[in-house]
């Protein structure tokens, strides 16, 4: 039997599995990874960096309190929105890989460019909506992230707002939240235990090339879950919809 969910012919009866998600995840990220981990690697070199500065500051006691918490809140500030472009550029290029299209930096940059101002604001309502569910209740907050693990694809694909992508998201990813909220869960438990074993292994003191090691991990798992994203959203649009990839991209051409 093949693949219940077909790029190539859509128009099939499909069924959405999230062991095919994960496969094609693996596979797009596999071919283009030297690109993705460019993109994701210059956003995460601002802690990389935040964390030398705080060395070198410690070390020499020039810097006031005042400014270093002035730095460490630009920099929290600054990797988060350099964060959400480095995934939306992502999310492009891996639906130009799923259109079997050149992979181009330039162009996926481009397109993330057009759309910088709602992919922020749609991730700052997103981060703020989960942190509520968890302030309130554990439950809601794991129901939130599910609910809303697409928004950042409707924002680069459909280039609808915050707020619609939300609603997108939501409309998407309904009836699929049990399966989505355990990848969800098996993926937490391998970053926290590759970041764990990152510490564990070189204990003590932040040393160069425990940061390095650090950014690196960093590195591979943002290109992962923003791939992951983007193949998510493309499997529950064919599903939902009955539409492949040509035309759920075609706002690209």
């Amino acid at each position: 039997m093949g693949a219940p969910l077909s790029i190539l012919d859509y128009r099939q009866p499909v069924e959405f599995r999230m062991g095919e998600v994960i496969v094609r995840t693996w596979n797009v990220l596999s071919r283009h990874f030297l690109t993705f981990a460019i993109l994701v690697g210059i956003a995460e070199l601002i802690p990389l960096v935040f964390t030398l500065y705080q060395g070198y500051a410690g070390a020499t006691r020039i810097e006031s309190r005042t400014n270093f918490a002035l730095v460490a809140i630009l920099a929290v500030l600054l990797q988060f929105v350099l964060t959400a472009f480095a995934q939306a550029i992502v999310v492009f290029a891996a639906f130009q890989d799923l259109r079997s299209r050149p992979v181009s930096a330039a162009e996926s940059f481009r397109r993330g460019v057009s759309r910088l101002l709602p992919i922020i604001v749609a991730s700052i309502l997103v981060a703020l909506t989960e942190m509520i569910g968890f302030m309130l209740c554990l439950i809601p907050g794991i129901f939130a992230i599910a609910a809303l693990a697409v928004v950042l694809p409707v924002c680069v694909v459909e280039q609808k707002g915050p707020l619609a992508s939300m609603s997108r998201s939501n409309d998407l990813t309904s009836g699929h939240w049990w399966p989505i909220i355990g990848v969800g869960a098996a993926w937490l438990i391998i970053v926290f235990v590759v970041a764990a074993a990152i510490g564990a292994a070189m204990p003590g003191v932040e040393t160069l090339p425990k940061q390095l090691l650090t950014w690196a991990w960093q590195v591979i798992s943002g290109c992962f879950s923003a791939v992951y994203a983007a193949i998510l959203y493309h499997d529950l649009r064919a599903v939902s919809e009955g539409i492949g990839i040509d035309e759920i991209a075609s706002v690209f051409d």
